[in-house]
């Protein structure tokens, strides 16, 4: 069911597909071709299929962003959510905060990871159980939330690094592909069961994806700042004031695909590029901080499985 809106196209959404390739050629062949235009057709009119934020899970972020909200308040709201609640205790116990003792109740969970980190798992749990959901795709799908899941916390670790806002930095970074699912989507419905190019497809996701992102976020209401960092994470001056914060997620982004690449040549050739990559100018990030950054990649691992 698609969300109600406007149908009528967002100028800063037609910008962002036009100066990302619009036209460009990607498709091959009559049918693809068409294909592409009916894509294109239904992101300008608005009319994308974009999922619903569960409602506990934008109770429980507010609750966490509440000064004066506390933990029995949280644990109220989490247990009204089952599959919530099951994920909070999975985290909990999970290799990435082992306890000494296995934890055993919501409570107690929340006193041992804190408000900040609780908000992380229902803004997680509810893009892998309301986004990152594909029939069929499956196995692609686990891909997209493990990536988005280990992007977030490099995110994470390259805010506090930097003394920056970490909250922040691994929200941008855990939804900044959440517009490639709902393509994805789009195309496999509107190709109705005939074959598709992966390639192509993929070409396409690509491309729109970014501005779909953003689009979803803003339905959600979430802080702005978000919707900016998604649809800048692949050029933060078009985040704006955000910059910094796409910035991050970008270098999120390119630290995940290389902490999770099992090839040595691949991953090699992954890290001379990330060395020379310009966000690091625009993070003021030296040589130095990247190596200790890399050095986390364990740690990041570990913690992204448990909310992947």
């Amino acid at each position: 069911m698609s969300v109600p809106g406007s149908k009528a196209m967002r100028p800063d959404l037609a910008a962002d597909m036009r100066s990302d390739g619009a036209g460009s050629g990607i498709a091959n062949g009559r049918d693809a071709a068409e294909l592409r235009r009916l894509l294109v057709q239904r992101i300008e009119g608005d009319d994308l299929d974009l999922p619903v934020l569960p409602d506990v899970a934008s109770r429980v972020l507010g609750a966490c962003q509440d000064p004066e909200g506390g933990p029995q308040g949280l644990s109220e709201l989490i247990e009204r959510d089952p599959a919530l609640a099951g994920n909070v205790m999975r985290i909990a116990n999970s290799a990435a905060y082992a306890a000494a003792e296995p934890i055993v109740s919501l409570q107690q969970a929340i006193a041992r990871l804190g408000m900040s980190t609780m908000g992380d798992i229902a803004i997680a749990a509810a893009i892998n159980s309301k986004v990152f959901v594909v029939p069929g795709r499956d196995r692609e799908m686990q891909g997209l939330r493990l990536h988005a899941a280990t992007t977030g916390i490099w995110a994470r670790e390259i805010a506090r690094q930097r003394r920056r806002n970490v909250e922040a930095a691994f929200l941008s970074g855990l939804m900044h592909d959440v517009g490639k699912p709902i393509l994805l989507q789009a195309v496999l419905e509107l190709a109705a069961g005939k074959p598709v190019d992966e390639a192509t497809v993929q070409g396409w996701i690509d491309e729109f994806h970014a501005p779909v992102g953003a689009r979803l976020l803003e339905r959600w209401k979430l802080p702005p700042w978000v919707a900016a960092a998604v649809r800048g994470h692949h050029d933060p001056e078009r985040a704006g004031e955000h910059r910094d914060l796409a910035a991050t997620a970008l270098l999120g982004d390119i630290l995940a695909h290389w902490s999770v690449d099992a090839d040595e040549t691949s991953a090699g050739a992954r890290e001379t590029q990330m060395r020379g990559h310009p966000v690091l100018v625009a993070l003021c990030i030296y040589p130095d901080d990247l190596e200790l950054l890399m050095e986390r990649k364990a740690a990041v691992q570990d913690s992204a499985q448990s909310f992947a």
